[in-house]
C-alpha cells in the first residue's frame, strides 16, 4: 500500500459518531460495569435514537426490552458496542456482520496487549473488518463520546461529567485511562470537548482516522491527542496538510522523548537521527503544535477561541510588579516572543495617567497605585491596543473590584473592539479566589489564563501556528522537483550494499548535484597516472564498502603536490586500512581534485521507519557528531522547507560569514537538498541512508568532496 491509499474513508466513520442505534452486547444493569456504564448514560446524556441492551441473562435493563442476541434484535443496527470477554468477541463480529451492523466499539481486553495468543485473534479481527468492511474501534478501548449528541460509546466515568461549553474541541488518544484524565481535567478548567475517542489496540481504524474525521468535521475548530506512535506516516502528513488547509490547528502530545539508545548506523545522519527527532521534524514540517503537557492544551484553546491570530510577536506586559513583569519578560523570550520597546507616543498617552514612580516602559509596571486608581488600568491597556507595533498584549494584573465596576465594562469593551489578542494571567496565592472581574471577563470571550508559563507557551504556540498559516499560502512551500526525470539507478543500487565514494557520487552527479572530479586507482601507478590527469594538487581516499569513515581507518591523505607524494600515500592507505580492517573489501583508492577551502556542511538521509526517508542538514566534517547542530525534514521537502533546515542551525550565523570571510550560497545548498529530496523520493523503498559529508560551500557552489549510501537490504 502506498503513502497515499486511505482505505478509511471518512463517511464510513459516520455510524460511530452519529448512529441512528445502538445495541449493547453484555449489557448490565449495574452501572459500574462496562456493559451497564453505556446503557446509563445513553439515557441520561439524551441520545435520541434507539438503544438495543443485548444479554440473554436479562430481559430488561434501564427499562429497556433486553435481547438475547444481537441477531433477534427485529430492526437496524447502526453501531454495536461490545462489552463480553475476549474469546467470545469474535463470535459477536460475526453476527454483526451478519445483522449488517455498520461499526463496533470492543472494549474487551485480552488481545494484542497480552502476548502472541492475543495478537493472533487480534489478527482475525483485523483481517474480518477488511474482508467485510465492518469498521471497528478498540479492542481494549474506552471508547468514544460525541457530547453533540449524547452518544456515549463509552464506559470511562467522563460519560457522567456534564459539558462544557464551547465545545469546539476534539480529542483522540492511544491511553485509555491518561486520555480519560487528560478530558476531566480540561472540562475542570472550562476546556469543552465535542468528541474524545480512545483508540485501543487499533485493530481496524487508528488515531489518524479519528484525527482525519474531526478536521473534515464542521462541529470541531480544533484537535488535540495523546499519540505514542503512528502507524501510517503518509495520512497522518495528509492529515495535517488538510488541517492546516482548513484552518484548524492540530495539538499533539507526543511520548517518547527520550532515548532507548542510539542505534547502529553507517552514516554520521543514521546516527544522529531518532525517532523523537523525526517526529519533530514532521510536526514542524505540516504545522502540528507538539505539546509537552496536556496543560497546554487547555491554555491555547481559550487563546484560539478568541478568534484572533496575532499579527506577529510583539508583546507588552502589563504588571502590577516589577518583579513579576521582568519574570514575564524572560518567558516570552525564552520561548520566541518580543518584548519590544514602547514608542514615545505610546508612552506619553500612559504617563498622563500613571503615577510619578510608575513606569511605563515594557513591562509597563502599574505598581500598587491601581488599588486606589483603578481607572489607569484602561487608559494602559487602551494606549497598547492603540500602537500599531505592539501584536499581544499579556496582563499580569489582579482586579479586587466588584464585577459591576465601571472599570470592568471598559476593559471588556477595550479587549472587545481591538485586533490585538489580550490575555490576563494574574498571579494567585494557592488557595485564593479569582476577582469576581476575571469570571466577567472570560464571560466576555477574553482569556484569563492562571497558569502563566502554560499561557505564555500557548501565546507562541498560537504565533508559531499563524506564521505556518501564511507560509502555507506562499509557492516556495509547495514540493517541486529540481530533477527532470527520475535517472535508472537499478544497476547501482543492489539490495544490503553499502557504495563508496565513487559510486555514490555518481548518483549524485545524476541528480545534478556538484562533485569532485575523481578517477580509481588500483595500483600506485595507476593514482599517479590519475592525478596528473586531474591536476595537482590532490587528494586519496580509500574505495570500501566496508570503511564508511575513512579518517579513523588512515584511509585519507590530503594536498598531494606530486607523483612522489601520491605514489607513497597510495601504498601508506593500503597499509592502514589493512592493518584497520583486515577482512574489508578494497575497490582501490580514489584519486580526486582537492578542493579550495570552504564552509563544509553536511546533507544527509536517513530511513525512518514510521516516516521513511528523512533529510538532514547540518555543518559537516568531523563536527557533525560532537556539535549535534542539525536540522531535519521528511522528504519529499519544499523550497521553503529546504531553507527553513538552513536557517534552523545554530551554526547558520557560519554561512553568512563571519570575521571578515564572505557569506557562502545558501541558495546552492537548498538547491542540493531539494536534489536529494528527489533522489531519495525516487527511490524511497531502496535507500537506507547517505551521507554527503563534506558539502563544501563557496561564496558561489558547492560540491560534494565525500559521499557514501546504503542500500536496503
Amino acid at each position: 500500500m502506498s503513502l497515499n491509499d486511505d482505505p478509511n474513508p471518512i463517511s464510513s466513520l459516520e455510524p460511530f459518531f452519529n448512529p441512528q442505534s445502538i445495541a449493547v452486547i453484555g449489557a448490565s444493569n449495574n452501572p459500574d460495569k462496562p456493559g451497564g456504564r453505556p446503557v446509563g448514560a445513553l439515557l441520561s446524556k439524551g441520545y435520541s435514537g434507539k438503544i438495543y441492551p443485548v444479554n440473554p441473562a436479562r430481559t430488561n435493563i434501564n427499562g429497556i426490552k433486553c435481547y438475547p442476541s444481537l441477531l433477534d434484535i427485529p430492526e437496524p443496527v447502526d453501531l454495536a458496542i461490545i462489552s463480553i470477554v475476549a474469546d467470545k468477541v469474535y463470535s459477536a463480529l460475526e453476527e454483526c456482520v451478519s445483522k449488517g451492523v455498520k461499526a463496533a466499539v470492543i472494549f474487551s481486553s485480552g488481545f494484542a496487549e497480552t502476548g502472541p495468543e492475543g495478537l493472533a485473534e487480534q489478527q482475525r479481527i483485523t483481517e474480518l473488518s477488511r474482508k467485510t468492511g465492518l469498521r471497528i474501534l478498540g479492542p481494549n478501548c474506552l471508547g468514544l463520546v460525541n457530547t453533540m449528541n449524547g452518544v456515549m460509546a463509552s464506559f470511562a466515568p467522563i460519560v457522567d461529567l456534564p459539558p462544557v461549553e464551547p465545545r469546539l474541541l476534539g480529542f483522540a488518544s492511544q491511553s485509555g485511562a491518561f486520555g480519560s484524565a487528560i478530558y476531566a481535567a480540561s472540562l475542570e478548567k472550562g476546556v469543552g470537548f465535542n468528541y474524545f475517542i480512545s483508540v485501543g489496540n487499533e485493530a481496524d481504524l487508528e488515531f489518524t482516522d479519528f484525527l482525519e474525521y474531526m478536521i473534515h468535521d464542521p462541529n470541531t475548530r480544533l484537535a488535540g491527542g495523546y499519540l505514542e506512535g503512528s502507524k501510517n506516516a503518509g495520512k497522518l502528513r495528509r492529515v495535517a496538510e488538510d488541517a492546516l488547509k482548513k484552518e484548524k490547528p492540530v495539538l499533539i502530545m507526543k511520548v517518547g522523548r527520550s532515548s532507548a539508545g542510539s542505534r547502529a548506523a553507517a552514516s554520521h545522519t543514521g546516527s544522529l537521527a531518532g525517532s523523537d527527532i523525526i517526529y519533530d521534524a514532521f510536526f514542524k514540517q505540516t504545522g502540528v503544535i507538539r505539546i509537552d503537557n496536556f496543560t497546554d492544551l487547555i491554555a491555547f484553546t481559550p487563546l484560539f477561541q478568541t478568534g484572533k491570530l496575532p499579527r506577529g510577536r510583539n508583546t507588552a506586559i502589563i504588571s502590577t510588579s516589577g518583579g513579576a513583569g521582568v519574570f514575564l519578560a524572560d518567558l516570552c523570550e525564552s520561548v520566541g516572543l518580543n518584548v519590544v520597546t514602547l514608542g514615545d507616543q505610546t508612552r506619553k498617552k500612559m504617563d498622563t495617567a500613571l503615577p510619578f514612580f510608575a513606569s511605563s516602559r515594557n513591562p509597563v509596571d502599574l505598581t500598587a497605585a491601581f488599588l486606589k486608581e483603578p481607572a489607569i488600568t484602561p487608559v494602559v491597556l487602551r494606549a497598547l491596543c492603540e500602537d500599531p507595533d505592539i501584536d499581544i498584549i499579556i496582563g499580569s494584573l489582579d482586579f479586587p473590584l466588584p464585577a459591576d465596576h465601571p472599570v470592568v465594562g471598559e476593559i471588556i469593551d477595550i479587549c472587545s473592539n481591538t485586533d490585538k489578542l489580550v490575555l490576563f494571567s494574574p498571579f494567585r496565592f494557592p488557595g485564593a479566589p479569582a476577582d469576581p472581574p476575571l469570571a466577567e471577563f472570560k464571560r466576555a470571550g477574553i482569556p484569563v489564563i492562571f497558569e502563566t508559563m502554560d499561557a505564555i507557551k500557548a501565546l507562541s504556540n498560537l504565533v508559531t501556528y499563524k506564521e505556518k498559516l501564511e507560509k502555507r499560502t506562499l509557492e516556495k512551500y509547495r514540493a517541486t522537483r529540481r530533477s527532470q526525470s527520475k535517472p535508472d539507478l537499478d544497476y547501482l543500487l543492489k539490495p544490503g550494499q553499502t557504495l563508496g565514494e565513487i559510486h555514490a557520487k555518481e548518483i549524485l552527479e545524476k541528480y545534478g548535484i556538484p562533485v569532485t572530479r575523481q578517477a580509481l586507482a588500483a595500483t600506485p601507478e595507476e593514482a599517479v597516472a590519475r592525478a596528473r590527469d586531474i591536476g595537482y594538487p590532490v587528494a586519496l581516499k580509500i574505495d570500501s564498502p566496508d570503511i564508511p569513515h575513512k579518517t579513523e581507518a588512515g584511509g585519507l591523505k590530503l594536498n598531494l603536490e606530486n607523483d612522489d607524494q601520491v605514489s607513497s600515500s597510495f601504498e601508506e592507505i593500503i597499509r592502514n586500512v589493512k592493518l584497520y580492517a583486515p577482512d574489508a573489501r578494497i575497490n582501490g583508492v580514489s584519486v580526486q581534485e582537492m578542493l579550495p577551502e570552504g564552509v563544509e556542511v553536511i546533507i544527509g538521509v536517513t530511513r525512518d521507519p514510521v516516516f521513511g526517508p528523512a533529510i538532514m542538514f547540518g555543518l559537516g566534517g568531523i563536527f557533525v557528531e560532537a556539535l549535534k547542530d542539525v536540522s531535519f525534514r521528511i522528504a519529499p521537502v519544499s523550497p521553503g522547507d529546504a531553507r527553513d533546515m538552513i536557517d534552523e542551525i545554530k551554526g547558520a550565523a557560519l554561512l553568512k560569514g563571519v570575521r571578515g570571510k564572505p557569506p557562502v550560497d545558501v541558495d546552492a545548498i537548498a538547491d542540493v537538498i531539494l536534489r536529494v529530496s528527489d533522489l531519495v523520493t525516487d527511490y524511497r523503498e531502496l535507500i537506507e541512508e547517505l551521507d554527503i559529508n563534506p558539502l563544501i560551500v563557496y561564496p558561489k557552489g558547492v560540491k560534494a568532496a565525500d559521499a557514501m549510501l546504503v542500500v536496503r537490504k
